[in-house]
């Protein structure tokens, strides 16, 4: 039994773009069109994902409403969204397929399934277990968004290299030391002929934001984005020979990982808990490689999480579907 083409399927999102694109990128690889849904999470439901599993709690604290006509399938990602997608699961008598991403620290039994990355702790007979976290680059056209933004990266030199900053976390702050080894890094990779082009995230501090900004008024060597006009992120990817990332994002990392370019890591703080067990997974892969200054392409197989992740989730799907109908 394949999916049927009428399928449909509810992204819950609070409207954080990383857990929207992880969501978005898995509907994708099932071959389904979504509808958003953004909501105002619950404050219960946040603290206790559990108990949206009771009728009697609403499901969000506002946004858009989440009522019947139920769908066949709703995703939800991250912990905030849990409660919600629960709670649809529970409204619409099991008629919804709950699909959470990202291990929300309550029984995996509570969802008819799991999809975590392995640095997760979650395990059981409906847990998926990626390497990384879902996107949906492997779907994109690198090349032709690389041809979008030409004009700026046509006058970069070769190799170039695309240099993606992120930043504090809600455990830990940027360390100065570290921001100074990444500059000079970036200067030594100038120094040897690379194109920079450079992005960085709302979490850069702005000392390290005007530090790189200024390795963009070299324009023969580098090009910073300012935050101006289109994001020019996906041409950079597709026009890169090799990718910079900094660690402090599991999503930034994926996608980096996802391109087939040689990754490089660069620490702006130093990884701990998940996040340092994730980044040992994937050296431990040969994914990526730390950066000291120098950068050369070499080859590995790209993720392709949200494929793998919905390959093991069709068939579940399907089995939902059947016993529904009959």
């Amino acid at each position: 039994m394949s999916l049927p083409a009428e399928v449909s399927a509810w992204v819950v999102s609070d409207g954080t773009r990383g857990m929207e694109v992880q969501s978005v990128a898995l509907t994708q690889a099932l071959g389904i069109e979504p509808a958003m849904k953004r909501i105002r999470p619950s404050l219960l439901l946040r603290a206790f994902p559990a108990l949206g599993g009771f009728r009697m709690i609403p499901p969000s604290a506002g946004g858009e409403s989440l009522t019947p006509p139920w769908p066949d399938l709703v995703i939800g990602c991250g912990r905030r969204n849990a409660g919600a997608v629960l709670s649809m699961k529970a409204r619409s008598g099991g008629h919804s397929f709950a699909v959470q991403i990202q291990d929300p620290r309550v029984d995996p039994a509570h969802f008819d399934a799991l999809i975590v990355p392995e640095h997760d702790p979650a395990r059981g007979e409906n847990v998926i277990v990626t390497t990384a976290s879902l996107n949906g680059l492997a779907t994109l056209d690198l090349r032709a968004e690389a041809k979008r933004f030409g004009h700026m990266i046509q006058p970069l030199p070769g190799p170039r290299v695309l240099v993606a900053v992120g930043g504090a976390t809600r455990r830990q702050t940027v360390d100065d030391a570290l921001v100074d080894q990444l500059i000079g890094n970036l200067e030594r990779l100038i120094d040897n002929g690379c194109g920079l082009m450079i992005t960085a995230s709302r979490r850069t501090p702005e000392r390290l934001v005007q530090a790189l900004s200024a390795l963009g008024e070299n324009e023969a060597a580098a090009c910073f984005w300012n935050g101006e006009g289109e994001n020019p992120y996906l041409g950079f990817v597709g026009a890169a020979d090799a990718i910079v990332v900094t660690s402090d994002s599991v999503n930034m990392v994926s996608e980096a990982c996802s391109s087939g370019k040689g990754v490089y890591v660069a620490d702006l703080l130093v990884p701990s808990g998940r996040i340092a067990t994730f980044q040992e997974n994937l050296r431990a892969r040969k994914l990526t490689r730390p950066f000291d200054g120098h950068v050369e392409p070499f080859l590995y197989e790209p993720l392709n999480d949200a494929a793998s992740a919905a390959a093991l989730l069709r068939p579940m799907l399907e089995r939902h579907l059947q016993r529904r109908g009959n």
